[in-house]
């Protein structure tokens, strides 16, 4: 330090006075203090006058109170890869006033550095190295103001704990937010957001009752006003809903359904709603329990049912009872499906068994028909292209209701009828092959006249559909008959959007008439 001293000159006589710092938060992304602090100073020259004229100040940060030769270059600049540099400088030009007092913000210049990256021994000892030359002199013209000229070692002023008032901002180290190492803030309420929650990928278990302190049940509620459940009774030793389970898939078990141990339930002929051949065309149906619409009915089997020779027989329970059809199960009325059973040449072929046991079947298939001019339905251009007339016609020979698109245009021009249908509150889910449109064009050509038809899910996501929903032309009434592919969110009691782009030119028709969508609804409770 001899010879550092020796190279301050004018500047070893110099009087710096630091007024005040004031406090400053840590520079986060997310910050609600200032990201700078008040340095105030007084310069004097060795006669004790004020300086006045225009001054450079290098302010820089460090971990050890010594100043070495090794520090700044040969051309006067920080060493940034000094042993002890704290990553942070700056340089402000100044003018004092007439008193020599001046005042500018750390970090102002260049952003201060992020506390809570910094290793603990460096926040511990951190100090401010202040240097100062005349703003028209090289950088090789710096001199360090020497915090303390009586000692070799210590040279520089730490930075105690008015700066570190820059950590008010966080928790040691931890920002509020969402990411990692944040800390989780309760919203209005106490509410826990849930996106703080891990999702199933990240762990595998949610636990109730993890001390085991309950000994009775043990609840999953749905909604106060709803107040639908999943307990699990210790005292009964299971599951216990309070609302309806309908499973989409199969159901496997091996304990008593309705007190009935499906294992017994074999291929031998006396065994539960078992149909099974009888003398020529006759069949026979087991002693069983069922249960429909609300409703057990203990059967008491009956034997020797003549069915019908050259068919397949339809065996089922249904409101009436055991009833046999040779056209197919009815899809107006819950039922109980037992067997196929074909016959040929005054004889049994095949018994098929179609049991479901001990089914609570109040599934019915249903349908909506729409017949222009549409319920719930707007016309819509798209912007570009849409040149033409939209009218609502009767087709008197085939006996329907249609909408046709025209255009004089030579080019295509579309516009767009839009359908809003709300699925019914007791909806399950859609048939196969759901929606079947009608349709009939002037030529077969798609160049001259189209449909297009595209489908919204309750949740106004765009559908995949499958079948024939695009350039659709024919010059006789024909249908497109559509389903769905993906996952698309279907809600009873919301609706479904459904848009049909009509496109013709040079004076060719596009015409749409009915709209059919088919469903599987829940009937009765």
């Amino acid at each position: 330090m001899d010879n550092i001293r020796k190279t301050i000159g004018f500047w070893s006589a110099v009087t710096f006075c630091i007024l005040g710092l004031a406090s400053v938060p840590i520079a986060m992304a997310a910050t609600t203090a200032p990201t700078t602090h008040v340095y105030n100073g007084h310069l004097l020259d060795s006669a004790g006058a004020a300086v006045t004229t225009e001054m450079s100040i290098r302010f820089s940060y460090w971990s050890d109170t010594d100043y070495v030769a090794g520090d700044v270059t040969a051309t006067g600049a920080i060493h940034t890869t000094a042993a002890t540099y704290a990553g942070w400088t700056e340089v402000h030009t100044v003018t004092p006033d007439s008193n020599g007092f001046f005042s500018l913000e750390l970090g102002s210049v260049t952003a201060l550095p992020d506390f809570s990256t910094m290793a603990t021994s460096t926040l511990t000892s951190l100090h401010l190295q202040v240097e100062v030359k005349t703003s028209a002199a090289a950088a090789t013209a710096y001199e360090l103001l020497d915090s303390n000229t009586s000692s070799s070692t210590i040279d520089r002023s730490p930075v105690l704990s008015v700066p570190f008032a820059r950590n008010a901002d966080l928790l040691d180290k931890r920002e509020i937010g969402s990411g990692s190492g944040s800390i989780p803030l309760l919203e209005s309420g106490a509410v826990f957001n849930k996106i703080h929650i891990p999702a199933g990928t990240i762990h595998d278990a949610f636990t109730i009752d993890s001390n085991d302190s309950n000994t009775k049940d043990l609840t999953l509620k749905f909604g106060e006003t709803l107040a639908k459940t999943l307990i699990y009774s210790q005292d009964n030793s299971r599951f216990e809903f309070n609302a309806n389970l309908y499973i989409n898939g199969s159901l496997t078990t091996t304990g008593l359904i309705n007190g009935i141990d499906i294992t017994t339930l074999g291929s031998s002929d006396d065994k539960h709603l078992k149909v099974s051949s009888g003398a020529g065309l006759t069949i026979s149906i087991a002693v069983g329990t069922y249960r429909l619409n609300g409703t057990t009915t203990n059967f008491a089997g009956s034997s020797a049912v003549v069915i019908s020779d050259e068919a397949t027989n339809y065996v089922f329970l249904g409101s009436g009872g055991l009833s046999i059809y040779t056209s197919g199960y009815p899809t107006d009325e819950s039922i109980i499906r037992l067997a196929d059973v074909v016959t040929t040449g005054g004889s049994i072929s095949s018994v098929t068994d179609r049991r479901t046991f001990n089914s609570d079947d109040r599934e019915r298939a249903n349908e909506m028909t729409y017949h222009p001019e549409f319920a719930n339905a707007v016309f819509k251009a798209d912007g570009s292209n849409n040149v033409g007339q939209l009218h609502i016609e009767s087709d008197t020979s085939a006996n329907r209701n249609y909408y046709y698109w025209t255009s004089s245009i030579t080019s295509l021009q579309d516009y767009d009828i839009k359908m809003r249908a709300t699925l019914p509150a007791n909806f399950l889910r859609w048939k196969t092959n759901p929606i079947v449109v009608a349709y009939k064009s002037s030529t077969g050509l798609t160049a001259d006249n189209t449909l297009d038809i595209s489908v919204l899910d309750t949740a106004g996501s765009s559908v995949v559909l499958t079948g024939s929903a695009s350039t659709l032309a024919n010059t006789s009434w024909a249908t497109t008959t559509l389903d769905f592919s993906g996952s698309p969110t279907w809600t009873a009691g919301s609706d479904v959007t459904l848009s049909f782009k009509l496109s013709a030119k040079s004076d060719n028709q596009i015409q749409l008439g009915s709209v059919k969508l088919q469903y599987v609804e829940l009937i009765g409770d």
